[in-house]
């Protein structure tokens, strides 16, 4: 008697796994304008509340301190900052970070190079 495969035997198609893509992590270089030498920030996700927790955990800053975040471009416009911005972030994006305190309060601007 012959055994038949799966292809000749009526078998349902095995399903298909969804792809699951990891989110994605982003390198940036930050310092300060008086340093010589950049930090290296990694953004578990491209999004503000990632970069404001690589921020804190560098500059021991807490988040919940960090009351603005800016971002000046390299014509000068300084913009809010927000998740859609921080998305087309690429691995080793520079920047100068300035960190101004005021009261218990921080503000964080970053100034691209």
């Amino acid at each position: 008697m012959k055994k038949l495969s799966c292809q000749e035997e009526i078998c349902p198609p095995q399903p298909k796994k969804s792809k699951v893509e990891p989110e994605r992590k982003v390198l940036l270089y930050v310092r300060k304008e008086c340093d010589e030498v950049f930090d290296a920030l990694m953004l578990r996700a491209p999004t503000l509340r990632a970069l404001l927790e690589a921020i804190s955990e560098k500059y021991t800053v807490p988040v919940e301190n960090i009351t603005k975040v800016y971002q000046k471009s390299k014509k000068g416009v300084l913009v809010n900052m927000d998740d859609n911005i921080i998305q087309h972030y690429s691995n080793e994006d520079t920047f100068i970070l300035a960190l101004e305190s005021s009261a218990n309060t921080f503000r964080v601007t970053l100034s691209e190079i």
